[in-house]
């Protein structure tokens, strides 16, 4: 079956770039010729001085009236630009993933008359985010006999639900689906809720693939672990800085950053090539040969698990806080869990080990729920 997989733009997250190789991978595992979509969003200012314009805005939007924008500064890159940062990820996505020609997401008609696929898989992470939609509900699919899945979709804090009228017609689109799942338990009664569809709660396509599957692209060997401590922290501050430093001093090791140590500011930052993203590759070999984790992001928290590592996750409630708690109570986790705000014990939970027999016992298990709901939805029944 030829089918074509909606995600996120591919660009420098590395979860972002893992869920899409995963999925990717187990559909092509399955027999199917899978392609991911190469989709971009359109740049939402033409000149630097718009884009300030914007920025402030939203700041007045955050701060004043409290609505639920987000106050970082996030400025679009030049496509060269672009291509700088991101070389050595675009060459594992290059390497490993399969795509389609590229297209922006008002492209997306174009891509379906083009490849005219049997089948979609839309998913997985935050697919549906606001400006996602309608289109991760394939509202640009008008063919008939198109099998329709939703594989792990997420939203974070926000949501198309916010929208009255993107509502009625994602409604309306979800009834031509086969199957809808999500990766947070919470959105499974928001969907029954606001849908009127019953969404099975599966695990992230990272989780469908093995160890094994990933150390292969390491391409290096992992003898045995290194004396490090491997941070991957997505919104730094000081308080999470401590909670490193104080982690680091009583477990002796060495702090090793993962992601780039310093972001590219446009108009700020002297030099572009200091801010290139580490390889993918380089990204999970730390993870691997690491002695402990700490992290505020969902996937550096699953890659954790899938190398059975000691972490601890810093609750990111800026990038929605549902998707740790889901996870981690899957696997009985939840005390790996802080809030940097929180007065905790620190060296009491680094002294607890994590049972990794029983964690993937349980894993086990659930790639055998979320692999059968793929194989059902694909033979077109629910």
């Amino acid at each position: 079956m030829r089918i074509g997989i909606l995600t996120l733009p591919q660009e420098t997250n590395y979860g972002g770039i893992l869920q899409a190789f995963a999925l990717q991978k187990v559909l092509r595992d399955m027999g199917h010729e899978a392609l991911t979509i190469d989709r971009h969003q359109r740049r939402q200012y033409d000149s630097f001085s718009k884009h300030i314009g914007g920025y402030l805005k939203r700041l007045y939007h955050h701060y004043v009236f409290k609505k639920n924008v987000s106050p970082r500064w996030n400025p679009f890159l030049t496509e060269n630009e672009y291509r700088t940062i991101s070389q050595n990820t675009q060459r594992f996505i290059d390497a490993n993933i399969a795509m389609t020609r590229r297209a922006f997401s008002d492209q997306l008609f174009e891509i379906d008359k083009e490849y005219s696929f049997d089948a979609y898989v839309v998913g997985s992470d935050q697919v549906w985010l606001d400006y996602y939609c309608p289109n991760s509900f394939l509202d640009f699919v008008k063919r008939d006999n198109v099998i329709k899945i939703v594989y792990a979709a997420s939203c974070g804090r926000q949501s198309f639900f916010s929208n009255d009228s993107k509502l009625a017609l994602c409604k309306e689109l979800a009834k031509t689906f086969v199957g809808i799942s999500v990766r947070e338990q919470s959105l499974v009664d928001l969907c029954k809720e606001s849908l009127g569809v019953d969404a099975k709660w599966v695990l992230d396509p990272t989780m469908l693939l093995r160890q094994e599957e990933y150390i292969v692209r390491i391409g290096q060997p992992l003898d045995q672990e290194s004396p490090i401590l491997f941070s991957y922290i997505l919104d730094e501050s000081n308080s999470k800085d401590a909670i490193l430093s104080s982690i680091a001093k009583a477990k002796n090791l060495e702090v090793v950053h993962g992601g780039t140590t310093k972001k590219y500011i446009k108009g700020i930052t002297k030099s572009i090539n200091d801010c290139v993203y580490p390889s993918v590759e380089d990204w999970l070999f730390k993870i691997a040969s690491s002695s402990f984790v700490v992290t505020d992001s969902f996937h550096g928290t699953v890659f954790s698990i899938l190398f059975n590592k000691p972490f601890i996750t810093i609750c990111n409630n800026h990038r929605g806080s549902n998707r740790f708690f889901s996870l981690l109570s899957l696997f009985g986790l939840e005390s790996r869990l802080i809030k940097e705000s929180d007065s905790v014990n620190i060296e009491k939970i680094i002294g607890e080990s994590i049972d990794y027999t029983k964690v993937n016992t349980i894993l086990e298990g659930e790639r055998k729920k979320s692999m059968t709901f793929l194989t059902k939805c694909l033979n077109g029944t629910r």
